[in-house]
């Protein structure tokens, strides 16, 4: 075995390169002896200790940091040993053990009473796995026992797809790396719920709805659909790793941008503009396809060395080298210094459901881990509402504004009642999104600072988030600050390309004197974005946006089919 020490705070890790068989004999013995050992799967990199030993499960927590209450999945070599850790197999659960085991699937089933309580986090459910690499699979045989693997690396920060991530990570806190290269997943399992009549996915991963639907269907057991709940409820402790906690997030922020495979360049373009212009010596980390990066290497061509980082990961239309290539990536860039790291979305669909997943967390996206944050009611859970939704660029300076101006003077004009049924009270607001906007960045300072001085509107608690299809398809009217801005959305999201107008041509639906138009609007082009720029600037297009939407108000308020209940 070829092995190398490295030591920290007196304990020294070992990393010993996989050759052979022989390789493992002392892994193996360090799992039997209560020990916890790093190995590969074709996935990520496990944490290993021996699934039925209560001390060795302690030393996974607190090699990783791992909060107690997020459940652990069990691993064995043979189809034959899931018998023993569980309670039931489900005909579905058996469906999906023939159908895709060995493989990147876990499946969560009732527990057996061998199966100790900080495995499950007190469940009586546990989550049970046979991987697929050849690794792996041998360790788990010559161990002798089932082994409980979260992935190898610190709570929190991307998963370990090479031997050089569970080392920065756990050196001086693990005994054992056994290093057999290079994931070739690179994303974490498929967690499937089997324990009732239909499958539930807990965790996207590289076995899609659409394959465990098309594997139920040949034995008989019919799905129009495969039912995803990827969120733990509020105090419920997560029956899957993923559903709770922030997961794979580097140090530094990570920017998602969302565009078609023919506007990509152009959107990483913009989005990398804007944040020059933030942040002028910051260093940009992008993560994007070959296509990509040739485009933004001889458009950022004068840039200093070592300003644009770049880490390709395949031709644009490919997800899986995507996904496969993420973490590194993620811990690449986070290395080279990177002041923001920008990575591609994906459609969400197949195995992009997986990759977004992972992305969207690791972009701070996790809004919906907890239900106890506020949110506001959509249509959809509230029929009374109506909606407006401003969107910009980034979400920091003019659609904010919009925001809260909208809102002042909706409340100034309310309350309201419906057109067709005045008896029935109405609410209207608006709230505000990006095309390529960073998650939770705060309103420029300027705007917040125009708008408290203006008009004592406060929208210092506004945080940033970029347009996407449950948010359009939510909102009744869409406004965009220009005329670009309402061709992308048009182009990039078909179904609400109805609902949506750039600000200029939402005049030609009403009856105002053109030359008004022209003195509200200078350029046909819309509102001009004052990022940057002073104070008076921000000042300028605050007033602009208010003169702008006390005009259109009457018009909104019909678009919308509600009246100031004045009017009655």
């Amino acid at each position: 075995m070829g092995a190398r020490g490295f030591e920290t705070d007196g304990l020294v890790t070992e990393v010993a390169v996989y050759r052979s068989k022989d390789d493992l004999v002392r892994p193996a013995e360090l799992i039997r002896s209560g020990e916890v050992v790093a190995f590969p799967t074709e996935t990520v990199y496990g944490l290993g200790a021996n699934a039925l030993d209560k001390d060795a499960i302690h030393k996974i927590f607190k090699a990783k940091g791992r909060p107690s209450d997020n459940p652990l999945i069990v691993h064995v070599a043979e189809k034959e040993q899931i018998s023993a850790l569980v309670s039931e197999i489900t005909p579905l659960a058996r469906c999906l053990i023939d159908e895709f085991m060995p493989g990147p699937i876990t499946l969560v089933m009732r527990r057996s009473q061998s199966v100790p309580d900080v495995v499950t986090a007190g469940l009586d459910t546990v989550g049970i796995r046979i991987p697929a690499h050849p690794v792996a699979r041998e360790l788990i045989a010559m161990a002798g026992v089932p082994i409980a693997a979260p992935s190898a690396n610190r709570s929190g920060s991307p998963s370990p797809t090479k031997a050089e991530h569970v080392l920065k990570d756990l050196k001086g806190r693990i005994t054992l790396i056994v290093d057999g290269g290079d994931c070739d997943v690179g994303l974490e399992s498929t967690v499937v719920d089997v324990t009732g009549h239909r499958p539930v996915v807990l965790r996207p991963g590289a076995i899609t709805s659409e394959m465990i639907r098309s594997a139920c269907d040949k034995i008989g057991l019919s799905y129009a659909q495969v039912s995803v709940d990827t969120v733990s409820k509020m105090g419920q402790t997560p029956r899957s790793p993923g559903q709770k906690y922030r997961h794979y997030a580097p140090k530094s922020p990570v920017t998602v941008i969302h565009a078609g495979k023919e506007m990509m360049s152009q959107a990483y373009e913009q989005t990398m503009i804007s944040f020059r212009q933030e942040k002028p010596e910051g260093v940009m980390g992008v993560f994007a396809s070959h296509e990509v990066c040739e485009a933004l290497r001889k458009r950022f061509a004068e840039e200093a060395q070592g300003q644009v980082v770049y880490y390709e990961f395949g031709s644009e239309d490919d997800v899986f080298s995507a996904g496969q290539k993420l973490y590194d990536a993620l811990r690449s860039l986070d290395d080279s210094g990177s002041d923001r790291i920008f990575a591609p979305g994906f459609g969400s669909e197949g195995y992009g459901v997986a990759y977004m997943n992972r992305l969207e967390k690791a972009a701070g996206d996790d809004s919906d881990l907890d239900p106890s944050a506020e949110s506001i009611k959509l249509d959809g859970a509230d029929e009374d509402c109506r909606q407006v939704l401003f969107v910009c660029t980034g979400n920091t300076c003019r659609s904010p504004m919009a925001e809260g101006i909208f809102n002042s003077l909706a409340k100034e004009a309310g309350p309201f009642v419906f057109h067709d049924c005045p008896t029935r009270d109405a609410k209207v607001f608006a709230t505000s999104a990006g095309i390529f906007a960073s998650f939770g960045s705060p309103a420029a300072q300027n705007a917040v600072e125009a708008l408290r001085q203006l008009y004592g509107i406060d929208i210092s608690g506004h945080r940033s988030r970029r347009v996407d299809e449950t948010l359009l398809s939510s909102t009744h009217l869409i406004l965009t600050m220009t005329q670009e801005h309402a061709m992308f959305l048009k182009a990039a999201f078909p179904p609400a390309s109805g609902r949506v107008y750039d600000i200029f041509s939402y005049f030609e639906n009403t009856n105002i004197p053109g030359e008004m138009v022209r003195e509200l609007l200078k350029s046909p082009a819309g509102i001009p974005d004052p990022f940057g720029a002073s104070l008076d600037e921000y000042i300028k297009t605050a007033q602009t946006l208010e003169h702008v939407l006390s005009a259109l108000m009457p018009y909104i308020l019909e678009n919308l089919g509600v009246m100031p209940i004045s009017l009655i």
